[in-house]
């Protein structure tokens, strides 16, 4: 197993602003995230806690997509369930079923995510700010040599943690902001003023999510502006940023250029988004996402000559 990808698998119980309810879908920021880097690697992993109906709900999902289980630990007898009720400007609203406090009893702790990420190259975490399970984790981070890519939780990005979120950043490899959080923790309300303070952190490599405008990859050798990929209908965008942001962390762990680790973002999101709930992954699916990366590639370097 090469790539850990640490976060919730969760029944999604979807409502649309027209009042129709659509049922139950498999979502989580871990599922999304899983199938980001299941778009390019058939050697990942999902760690988290689960109930013990799990494979009862959506074992075909995870025999279609050929998902490894090893990591999804039973903790409770249900799986938690987010209410999601959609609204027409686009917005949500998510509640948990069972409360805030099943929710947390599902998180893998540290010990677990060791256990579950030995011989990984890479491991994805979403995750806000505690000290003690930080603390943990890195600490694993260099017993077992793994590169960590931290997806900032929106509700931990403010100007009063700066100087807490600039320090465990600086302990990852690869950090993943969307441009409002950027701003949040900015404390500003102009996009220019966040890059340039994120360019200033000087991270091996900043992965700034912008939604429908692409995104932008930041290293200390410059910034790279990545393109959106290219998508017939936008169904839901949930769990986007999570699916880039794990194919980001693909990328930077196979060596590749800043530009191409976006564009596996770029790609993965893209699948993510056409449909509700995360995309069955099989050989088929995995091909077509190769193809679009030459193409994506070809179309810049043609760019690059004119």
């Amino acid at each position: 197993m090469k790539y850990a990808i640490v976060s919730t698998a969760v029944a999604d119980h979807i409502r649309l602003s027209s009042g129709e309810d659509i049922g139950f879908r498999l979502g989580g920021a871990g599922i999304y995230a899983w199938s980001g880097v299941r778009l390019w690697s058939d050697s990942c992993r999902l760690i988290t806690g689960v109930g013990a109906d799990f494979s009862t709900l959506f074992g075909g999902w995870l025999r279609e997509s050929g998902a490894d289980t090893s990591g999804l630990i039973v903790k409770d007898a249900r799986t938690a369930i987010s209410n999601i009720q959609y609204f027409e400007d686009g917005e949500r609203v998510e509640t948990p079923e069972y409360g805030l406090t099943h929710y947390a009893k599902l998180e893998a702790a540290p010990e677990e995510i060791a256990q579950h990420a030995r011989g990984a190259k890479g491991v994805y975490l979403f995750k806000g700010l505690s000290e003690t399970f930080w603390d943990r984790l890195l600490a694993y981070k260099k017993e077992l040599g793994f590169r960590l890519l931290w997806e900032i939780n929106a509700d931990a990005a403010r100007p009063e943690r700066y100087a807490e979120i600039l320090r465990r950043a600086e302990e990852c490899d690869v950090f993943s902001i969307n441009r409002a959080e950027a701003m949040a923790l900015f404390d500003t309300t102009s996009e220019q003023r966040a890059i340039g303070n994120l360019v200033r952190w000087g991270l091996p490599m900043v992965y700034l999510r912008r939604g429908a405008s692409g995104a932008m990859i930041i290293t200390p050798r410059g910034v790279e502006e990545i393109p959106s990929a290219p998508v017939e209908r936008v169904v839901d965008p949930t769990g986007a940023g999570n699916s880039a942001s794990a194919a980001v962390l693909y990328g930077f762990c196979e060596g590749m250029t800043p530009y191409e680790c976006g564009l596996l973002g770029s790609i993965s999101a893209s699948f993510c988004i056409r449909q509700y709930g995360p995309p069955v992954i099989d050989t088929a699916v995995m091909a077509q996402a190769k193809r679009q990366l030459e193409q994506m590639k070809r179309d810049h370097d043609n760019a690059q000559k004119r």
